[in-house]
């Protein structure tokens, strides 16, 4: 089976779409899949070669919707399938074409920057496809009911855990006291945008940092759209951290953190889990489907509730190393490959 996948996630450093489509391919070479990576994209540099249309995306976007033109397969060949990872298909001509949306974020009224433009991008692309893949039930419901969508032209491949987030050793002392992390911390990872929803974690963090002598919550991610986060005490804030250095940040964490206010997946709470760390992640519905009872799911509109959570975990050792050995097991059931068997199966569903 010859499948284009759109690769244009991975001209960016990777976030958690770039992520999913780079171990994405990987699975379905190894599925023997011949995979051809595709790109509209002005601006960019990938890691690995792929067929690129050098135009703004938004221009090939308007041609697309208003003459179906230029057909995908004019830039790379006869496939059996068109695989759009990130939220719009494109023009097709034989191939039936596959749909990956992540969630409905670009709904929310705190919705990214040119979140505004999927809108109208997404119903477009639905109408033609003949399968969408989803992380999970929560959002395959969600586009079911949203866009009154056939339930059976959905199909859900849950995302996966890359192998070395197992088993990840911490880092040292002398790391973590470069990057100002003298003793125990806790640890919260993500874009800093609205829907991480960190102003309210810094607002539980100073309801108890004075119970917790020694103790650090350290913010990890790049600025993302909106107010940047200000300085505050027993915080540290360490920007983007390159991803050979996260499994040991993960493992060297007392506490993980996401209080995200919604998710279509939620892969950063799986990773920490891997590496061996409790984590205490906001109740959006996807949590619950993906972590089950293996995290502590509170309200994440409560600040209350997620001070007397990080209160309790960092007070019961022996609370965090039960809860961390249920995660490690719960994250286990999570891999790449069987993301790739999963599409695989959808592939076959509609291939000629």
């Amino acid at each position: 089976m010859r499948v284009a996948v759109d690769g244009g996630p991975l001209l960016d450093p990777p976030t958690g779409v770039g992520r999913y489509v780079r171990e994405l391919i990987r699975a379905l070479e190894s599925q023997g899949l011949d995979v051809v990576r595709y790109a509209v994209a002005l601006r960019g540099h990938p890691d690995e070669p792929l067929e690129r249309l050098r135009l703004p995306a938004r221009l090939v976007e308007a041609s697309w919707r208003r003459f179906n033109r230029p057909v995908i397969e004019s830039l790379v060949g006869e496939v059996d399938i068109v695989h759009a990872t990130n939220f719009v298909l494109p023009a097709l001509g034989r191939a039936p074409g596959v749909l990956t949306i992540h969630d409905l974020s670009f709904l929310r009224d705190d919705t990214f920057p040119g979140g505004e433009r999927l809108r109208y991008l997404v119903p477009w692309s639905l109408e033609r496809a003949n399968l969408v893949l989803t992380p999970t039930r929560a959002v395959a419901d969600e586009v079911v009911e949203y866009f009154a969508f056939d339930e059976d032209r959905v199909a859900v491949t849950q995302e996966g855990v890359a192998p070395h987030f197992f088993g990840a050793g911490r880092l040292s002392d002398l790391a973590l006291g470069r990057m100002g992390i003298p003793g125990p911390f806790v640890m919260a990872l993500g874009t800093i945008e609205p829907r991480k929803n960190l102003p309210r974690l810094l607002e539980a963090w100073n309801i108890v940092r004075a119970e917790l002598e020694g103790w650090r919550l350290v913010i990890a991610g790049p600025q993302g759209w909106g107010t940047a986060l200000p300085e505050t005490e027993g915080v540290v804030l360490l920007g983007r951290v390159a991803e050979e250095t996260l499994p040991g940040l993960l493992a060297a964490a007392e506490i993980f953190c996401y209080p995200s206010l919604y998710e279509g997946f939620g892969l950063p709470p799986l990773e920490a889990m891997a590496a061996g760390t409790p984590a205490l992640v906001g109740a959006y519905p996807a949590a619950h489907e993906v972590l089950g009872d293996a995290a502590v799911l509170v309200d994440p509109l409560s600040t209350d509730a997620l001070a007397e959570a990080l209160r309790l975990l960092a007070r019961d050792a022996d609370t965090r190393r039960r809860l961390a050995m249920k995660a490690k097991a719960r994250a286990l059931t999570f891999t790449w490959e069987q993301t790739g068997r999963q599409t695989v199966a959808a592939y076959r569903r509609i291939a000629g």
